[in-house]
């Protein structure tokens, strides 16, 4: 009888144990997919908010082309109202004027330095002199 007993409370302990490390299992995935989730949302936000930046200092640089294209920094304080607490954009213009064609790179940032997560997007275009000789943006071409 005692063999039996034995036998019997090995079993069920060893159920127990295997039931135990089965529910730490999908706990464990259950957090990390919800981490996963959390992640992607902040991804797609911070996409947004990028491209927001970018269409907002595409308009400003369109506008004033001269100040921008020689390092100016280009606010987007329309875009910035949509970033919540810690997220933080920027949007840079890089330009060359030398070479076969001139050109340059509009490119917009937005990041959580908390988590790490950043998207970028940009915007490629070439500027020619118009009859006055002011400089206008022709051929966007949208990277992302």
């Amino acid at each position: 009888m005692k063999k039996r007993n034995g036998f019997f409370s090995f079993s069920i302990v060893t159920v127990a144990l295997l039931a135990l490390s089965l529910s730490l299992t999908a706990a464990s995935l259950a957090w990390k997919h919800f981490q996963m989730a959390r992640t992607y949302e902040e991804t797609v936000r911070l996409t947004y908010l990028a491209e927001s930046a970018l269409h907002e200092g595409w308009d400003q640089l369109c506008r004033h082309p001269d100040d921008f294209l020689q390092g100016r920094p280009i606010p987007v304080p329309q875009a910035e109202g949509l970033a919540s607490l810690g997220e933080q954009l920027s949007v840079r213009c890089r330009y060359q004027p030398a070479g076969a064609v001139a050109g340059g790179f509009l490119k917009a940032q937005a990041a959580v330095p908390d988590s790490a997560v950043q998207q970028t997007c940009g915007l490629r275009f070439e500027v020619r002199a118009d009859e006055q000789g002011r400089p206008v943006l022709h051929r966007c071409q949208y990277v992302n």
